[in-house]
C-alpha cells in the first residue's frame, strides 16, 4: 500500500496513476472548476460589469484607453480583454465565465506545484489546496467579473511569485528572479493591489527562511537574499511612479475610532474567519451586486474557537507553525490598513468590512500558512548551493524528540549495514567522498544505490518522484539475519523506511557505525509509536477520539462550505440586469422602424445611479446589436419601463394649471404671449416637456421656463409635442408666431418620461 507522505504512490495506471496524490489535487481543482463555473453561470454581469463594457464600446483600442483608471484602478490587462470582447461579441457573459473558469484552473494547479516544492510530500498536501479552491471568499472573484478580473490574476501572482522566490532561496539560481519580477508584474498590469505580492515574497521569506530574533530575521533575509529585494524594490518603485502619476487620490480618513473598530471587527470577525472555515453561511442582499457576508452570531463564535483552537495545536507541534500564523497575521494587517485608508469615510464605510472580494487575497495567504503549521516545510538538501532552513520543524523546546525505548533509555541514533544476503538487495555502506553530502537525486533513479537511507531523516525538498528506499540498515549489535527463505518479490520489496523520511547518505564514522541526522517533528525511529498527532502526545486510549473529532469537525466545515457556497449561488441568481437586457433585445426586433426614445437612466438595480453618466441608456445599449434610436424631440415618443418593455410615453412631473378659454384652455394668437402657471414650480434642472395642443394652421412656438428657452414646430390640428428644455420656475410663458393663427393648449407638463397608463 502506498505510504502517507508519499509523493508519487506506486501505481499502474500511467502519468495520473503513477501519483496518487496529483490525481487527487487534479480532481479537487477540476470539481472546484466546475462547480464555480456553474454557479457563474446561473448569473450575469452586474453594475461595474457594464460600466467597462460600454467605456470599452466607445473608445478605440489605444494606449491611452487601457492606462485610463476605472474608479482609480489602474488595469490596463484587463481593459484589453474587455474590449476585445466587447469588439467582437458585444454585451455576452459567456466569455467571462469562461476566462474566470480557466483562471481558477490556473491557480489550482499553480498552487498544488507550489504546495508540493514548499512542504512535505504527505497527502495533507490536499487540505489546503482544497481550502483555496473553495473557500467562500473566493466566490465573487470566480462569478462577478470585475472583480474577476482583478482578483484572479494577482491570486495566480502571489502564487507564482511565492514559488519562483521558494526556487531561489532553495537553488540560489537567478533565473528564478527572471520568473519572480515577471509573477509580479502579471498581478501589477490587471490590479494595483497586487503591490501587496512584494511584501508577501518578503514576510514569507522571513517567516519561513531565516532564523533568530526579529531584527536577526530581517538582517539575515534582506542580507541573504538581497537580490530578490533589489529587484522588487526597482519594480515597485516604478510602477508606484507611474500610477501616482496618473491617480487620484483615494485615501480617506475615518470619521472617528469607532468606524475603524467597527470595521474592523467586521472584517475579521464577520468575513475572514467565518469564510476561512466555509462561512458565513447567511449573506445579505446586494442587489445585482455580490452579496455581504452576514453571519449568525454563533457562526462567528465558532469560527473564532476553530481558528484559534487549529493555531495552538499546530504551535504545540511544530515551532515553524508559529512563524505561518504570524505571516498570516503581518499579511492581514497589511489588507486592513489599505482598505482602512482608501474605503473608510464614505458612504460605504458601515459594509466594507463585510465584503468578501477585498480580502479574497487574504485566502492565498492562509491556504500557504495552514499547509506550513498542519504539514511542515521541506527540507532543501545539502551539498547542491541551496540554502536550508535555519531552524527545521521542530517541536518547541522542552517537547519530547526522541521517544524512549520500552526500557526507558533513549534509542541508539547510529545503525549498522547489514551483511548481503542472495536473496534481498545489498545494503552495505561505503565510505562517503569527501566533501559536502551528496543530495538525494530529483528523478527516480533506475538501480538503487549502495547506500544506507536512514529512518530518521527527512527527504530532499525539491524531488518531485522521491527515490526508492534500500532496505534500513539494523542497530549496532544486532546479529544480522540469516537469509530468508521466503523473500518478498523482488519487483515489489517491502522497504524498511518510509520513502518520506528517506534522507542522503550519513557519513561512516570509521567503525562500521552510521551517524543519523536529527529527527524532525512528525518522524520517529522504528518501533516508536505511533506520531503524536496534531494535538501533541496523546495517550492510546484518546487518539482514535481525536481522529474521530477531527474528521466530524472537517466534515462540518465542508458541508457549511457547500450551504454557504449554495446559498451564494441562489443570491447570485437573481439579476435584474439580465431580465431587462434579454427583454429589451426581445422588443427591439419587433418594434417598429420610427420607434424612438429619450435618453435616460436605465433602472437603478441595474446600474446604481453613482455610476452617472455611463447608467444612461444611450451609453448602456453602446454593445448592443440592435441599438434603441435616441432623439431630443418629436411628436411619438416611445419608453423602456423598469422590465425593459416598450411603452407609449408620456410626461410625470409638473403641469399647467386649467386654462379660462372652455373648450380650449389657453388661447393663443399669432404673435402673442401668454402666462401659464404651474401646479407645483421646478428647479433648475433638465426637463422634457410635453404639450398637447389643437392648432387652425402651421407655425412655430417658443416655450419659455425661467430662463430657459425651448423652440417647437406646429401641426395643423390636434397634436403633441415632446422637447427638452433647461430651466425652473413656477410658470411657462408661450408664444406662437404665424399668419393667422389659432393655438389651444391645456396640457403642458414638464417632468421626465414614463409609460403612460393604460
Amino acid at each position: 500500500m502506498p505510504t502517507d507522505g508519499a509523493p508519487a504512490a506506486a501505481g499502474t495506471g500511467g502519468w495520473l496513476g503513477a501519483d496518487r496524490i496529483r490525481t487527487a489535487a487534479l480532481a479537487i481543482v477540476a470539481l472546484s472548476v466546475l462547480w464555480r463555473a456553474q454557479l457563474a453561470s446561473r448569473g450575469f454581469l452586474a453594475a461595474d460589469d457594464y460600466v467597462m463594457i460600454t467605456q470599452a464600446a466607445e473608445a478605440d483600442l489605444t494606449v491611452g484607453h487601457l492606462l485610463t483608471l476605472y474608479n482609480n484602478h489602474l488595469m490596463p490587462a484587463g481593459r484589453l480583454i474587455t474590449w476585445l470582447i466587447t469588439e467582437h461579441l458585444g454585451m455576452v457573459y459567456w466569455p467571462y465565465v469562461l476566462l474566470m473558469a480557466l483562471g481558477q484552473a490556473i491557480l489550482g494547479i499553480a498552487f498544488f506545484r507550489l504546495l508540493r516544492r514548499l512542504l512535505r510530500p504527505s497527502w495533507l498536501l490536499l487540505l489546503p489546496l482544497g481550502a483555496l479552491m473553495f473557500s467562500p471568499l473566493t466566490l465573487e472573484a470566480t462569478s462577478w467579473w470585475a472583480v474577476g478580473v482583478n482578483m484572479l490574476p494577482m491570486q495566480i501572482a502571489m502564487v507564482l511569485a511565492v514559488s519562483a522566490q521558494i526556487s531561489y532561496v532553495q537553488t540560489g539560481r537567478k533565473r528564478h528572479l527572471v520568473t519572480l519580477a515577471l509573477s509580479v508584474l502579471l498581478g501589477l498590469v490587471f490590479f494595483e493591489k497586487a503591490i501587496l505580492v512584494v511584501a508577501l515574497v518578503f514576510l514569507l521569506t522571513a517567516a519561513l527562511y531565516a532564523d533568530g530574533g526579529f531584527f536577526r530575521t530581517l538582517w539575515t533575509t534582506i542580507r541573504r537574499w538581497w537580490p530578490s529585494w533589489l529587484l522588487l524594490t526597482a519594480l515597485s518603485l516604478g510602477f508606484l511612479a507611474a500610477y501616482l502619476i496618473n491617480s487620484e487620490s483615494s485615501l480617506r480618513r475615518p470619521t472617528s475610532v469607532g468606524e475603524v473598530f467597527t470595521f474592523l471587527t467586521q472584517m475579521l470577525g464577520s468575513t475572514v474567519l467565518p469564510g476561512l472555515v466555509g462561512g458565513p453561511w447567511r449573506w445579505l442582499g446586494a442587489g445585482d451586486g455580490a452579496p455581504v457576508a452576514a453571519p449568525p452570531e454563533l457562526g462567528r463564535w465558532v469560527a473564532w474557537t476553530l481558528v484559534v483552537a487549529l493555531i495552538v495545536a499546530t504551535v504545540r507541534r511544530r515551532r515553524r507553525a508559529g512563524r505561518a500564523w504570524l505571516l498570516l497575521g503581518a499579511y492581514l494587517v497589511l489588507v486592513a490598513g489599505m482598505l482602512a485608508a482608501t474605503r473608510l469615510g464614505s458612504t460605504f464605510s458601515g459594509v466594507a468590512g463585510g465584503v468578501p472580494r477585498y480580502v479574497s487575497d487574504v485566502v492565498v495567504v492562509a491556504a500557504i500558512c495552514l499547509g506550513v503549521a498542519v504539514v511542515g516545510l521541506a527540507r532543501p538538501s545539502r551539498g547542491t548551493g541551496e540554502a536550508a532552513p535555519a531552524v527545521l520543524d521542530t517541536p518547541p523546546a522542552g517537547s519530547e524528540i526522541h521517544p524512549k525505548s520500552a526500557d526507558g533509555t533513549a534509542p541508539e541514533r547510529t545503525v549498522a549495514a547489514p551483511e548481503p544476503t542472495s536473496t534481498a538487495p545489498s545494503a552495505t555502506v561505503s565510505a562517503p567522498p569527501a566533501g559536502p553530502t551528496s543530495p538525494v537525486l530529483a528523478e527516480p533513479v533506475r538501480t538503487p544505490p549502495k547506500q544506507v537511507v536512514a529512518r530518521l531523516g527527512v527527504i530532499h525538498a525539491e524531488a518531485p518522484v522521491d527515490p526508492e528506499p534500500t532496505p534500513a540498515a539494523e542497530p549496532v549489535g544486532h546479529t544480522p539475519s540469516a537469509p530468508t527463505t521466503d523473500p518478498a518479490p523482488a519487483a515489489d520489496p517491502a522497504p524498511a523506511t518510509d520513502p518520506a523520511l528517506a534522507t542522503d547518505p550519513a557519513p561512516d564514522d570509521g567503525a562500521g557505525r552510521v551517524h543519523t541526522p536529527p529527527l524532525v517533528a512528525d518522524q520517529a525511529p522504528a518501533g516508536s509509536p505511533p506520531p503524536s498527532g496534531l494535538f501533541g502526545p496523546l495517550p492510546e486510549r484518546y487518539r482514535e477520539a481525536v481522529h474521530v473529532m477531527l474528521a466530524l469537525v472537517l466534515v462540518a466545515v465542508c458541508l457549511g462550505t457547500v450551504w454557504t457556497t449554495s446559498r451564494y449561488s441562489d443570491e447570485w441568481a437573481a439579476k435584474a440586469g439580465r431580465s431587462y437586457v434579454d427583454t429589451v433585445r426581445i422588443e427591439m426586433a419587433s418594434a417598429p422602424p420610427d420607434t424612438v426614445f429619450f435618453d435616460g437612466p436605465v433602472p437603478n438595480e441595474v446600474v446604481p445611479n453613482l455610476s452617472w453618466p455611463y447608467n444612461l441608456q444611450s451609453r448602456f445599449f453602446r454593445a448592443f446589436g440592435t441599438r434603441p434610436t435616441f432623439v431630443d424631440e418629436a411628436d411619438n415618443l416611445s419608453v423602456l419601463d423598469s422590465l425593459g418593455r416598450i411603452q407609449v410615453a408620456t410626461v410625470v412631473g409638473s403641469t399647467i394649471q386649467p386654462g379660462p378659454q372652455e373648450g380650449c384652455g389657453y388661447l393663443v394668437s399669432g404673435g402673442q404671449s401668454v402666462r401659464m402657471p404651474l401646479n407645483e414650480p421646478r428647479q433648475d434642472w433638465h426637463w422634457v416637456v410635453r404639450i398637447g395642443y389643437l392648432s387652425s394652421t402651421t407655425g412655430t412656438a417658443t416655450l419659455r421656463l425661467g430662463t430657459g428657452t425651448a423652440e417647437f414646430p406646429i401641426k395643423k390640428g390636434l397634436n403633441q409635442r415632446f422637447f427638452r428644455i433647461i430651466g425652473g420656475g413656477d410658470s411657462v410663458e408661450l408664444t406662437v408666431r404665424g399668419t393667422d393663427i389659432s393655438f389651444c393648449t391645456n396640457e403642458i407638463a414638464i417632468g421626465n418620461p414614463a409609460p403612460k397608463p393604460e
